[in-house]
């Protein structure tokens, strides 16, 4: 897997570098990096400098971390944002094949493990004839060492409300579907509230919404409205966080 990004690092950057933010909103709500790492990411200037930096590290942490990076970019809420990408990677195979030949008669054993969060999918075997196989499959535990334990968002509350959205901003416009109970929730100005009802779309509602976030109070109440209707999207935006 990390020889594919290798190959194809140029484009890569080249088309991740359109819309940098959101990757790095996926690649922390999959854990694929640290969160101090996620930060130092955030903080760089330059589009191309900070996927390179991110390619870097994914390639610095193996085969496992390379492979769980190309299984998100296959995700349609990732790739939607870069066109060539979605076309590219339709072709990349990223599933664990195991391919064992052996003479006639001849018992085979093999075994298989995983680590890091990843998964093996059932092995494809060929060229077998009447000789048994025997396959032991291992699953080792995560070896990533900034995993947290769930939170719940109702009963967690965070130091800094603005900064938690607008670290999250990309992710809460693109995931929020229970926009008008959220709005419901909130004491806003009337002319506020119509302007946002307004808008054709949930992710429009969701982005104005988020503007109208100017002070602690606001923040705090429109997270507890998320964590309220959008429960199990906070949760893993938190346990993130």
């Amino acid at each position: 897997m990390a020889e594919i990004i290798v190959k194809n690092k140029l484009n890569l950057i080249k088309w991740l570098s359109s819309d940098h933010v959101i990757l790095l909103q996926h690649v922390q709500v999959n854990q694929l990096i640290p969160t101090a790492q996620y930060r130092e990411l955030m903080d760089m200037t330059g589009k191309d400098r900070v996927v390179i930096k991110l390619l870097d590290i994914i390639l610095g942490k193996g085969e496992n971390v390379c492979r769980d990076f190309l299984d998100l970019l296959k995700n349609d809420d990732v790739n939607e944002f870069y066109p060539e990408l979605r076309e590219w990677i339709k072709t990349v195979d990223t599933k664990e094949t195991a391919t064992m030949t052996g003479q006639s008669g001849t018992k085979v054993n093999s075994k298989i493990s995983a680590s890091g969060g990843s998964v093996v999918y059932s092995p494809i075997i060929t060229d077998t004839s009447q000789g048994s196989i025997e396959m032991h499959m291992t699953v080792a535990p995560s070896g990533r060492i900034d995993q947290k334990p769930d939170r719940d968002c109702e009963h967690r509350p965070i130091q800094d409300y603005q900064k938690f959205l607008k670290k999250n901003l990309s992710l809460l416009v693109q995931n929020v579907k229970n926009i008008d109970p959220i709005i419901d929730d909130l004491d806003l100005h009337d002319e506020s509230v119509t302007n946002m009802r307004a808008k054709p779309t949930d992710q429009d509602k969701m982005r104005k919404l988020l503007t109208c976030v100017n002070c602690e109070s606001i923040a705090k109440d429109l997270f507890n409205a998320l964590c309220k209707h959008e429960k199990h999207l906070m949760n893993e935006l938190l346990n993130s966080y």
